[in-house]
């Protein structure tokens, strides 16, 4: 993206400020708690490569109400090719090392915690350093079943994190983007972002996407569950021997 400089300062040195956007409910609450200052602070979206429409049509609106909107790509499909798709549980015979140590099989499989840091947030992190960012806006909230390890306040190489909904309940949430828009139909699910449609782990918590796809996107959720097939043969195979 391109790099615009922020009208912000502080006493001690330079601040800019910048939001990170993935389409879900969360960060659309913050984007419109700040909505006064959208003209001159940055907004980051990590884009993957694997979006529903509903995602890509939600940060689409985003981008035009953001005057310095940055996209970030990352090779999510590479990733997997190189390393396997992320699961809940590892094998280690199936990760890229275990491939080569007892021979290839018909799947390779990484934890999920390397593969949304690798596409996701160790990118949004990179170029937030980058773009000179100071402090990093994030949706994330205490209640949420998976959260980065940065708390409200943090600082992280140089970058304050700040979580403006971090004691929100999902229902807060709901009630406020209530009052400042109209709901896309993903924002029910239980991870709105929708990150990648195509993910194999966080089985637990993303039912309700497999359920979602099936009905309104039948060939993402055919592709879906090839992948999760394969992925879950894999582990039964592991356990069993």
């Amino acid at each position: 993206g391109r790099i615009v400089q922020s009208r912000f300062y502080r006493t001690n040195g330079f601040l800019m400020k910048a939001i990170a956007f993935s389409g879900g409910r969360d960060s659309w609450a913050c984007l419109w708690l700040n909505e006064s200052i959208l003209h001159s602070c940055h907004v980051i979206w990590v884009n993957a490569g694997s979006n529903i429409p509903e995602v890509l049509e939600s940060v689409n609106k985003a981008r035009q109400m953001c005057a310095n909107f940055h996209e970030v790509k990352t090779d999510k499909d590479g990733n997997n090719i190189r390393y396997g798709f992320p699961a809940d549980v590892v094998p280690i015979d199936w990760t890229a090392l275990g491939h080569s140590v007892s021979g290839e099989k018909d799947v390779m499989i990484q934890s999920y915690l390397g593969c949304c840091y690798e596409n996701i947030s160790g990118p949004l992190h990179s170029f937030a350093k980058r773009l000179g960012v100071t402090e990093l806006i994030r949706g994330q909230r205490i209640a949420d079943t998976h959260k980065g390890t940065a708390r409200d306040g943090d600082d992280i190489d140089g970058i304050t994190y700040r979580h403006p909904i971090e004691g929100w309940s999902t229902d807060d949430v709901t009630r406020y983007l209530s009052s400042k828009m109209e709901l896309p139909r993903h924002f029910h699910l239980s991870h709105s972002s929708v990150d990648c449609f195509d993910c194999t782990a966080y089985t637990k918590e993303t039912r309700d996407k497999a359920v979602y796809l099936e009905k309104y996107h039948p060939v993402l959720f055919a592709e879906f569950s090839r992948k999760k097939t394969l992925v879950d043969s894999a582990i039964a195979t592991a356990l069993r021997s």
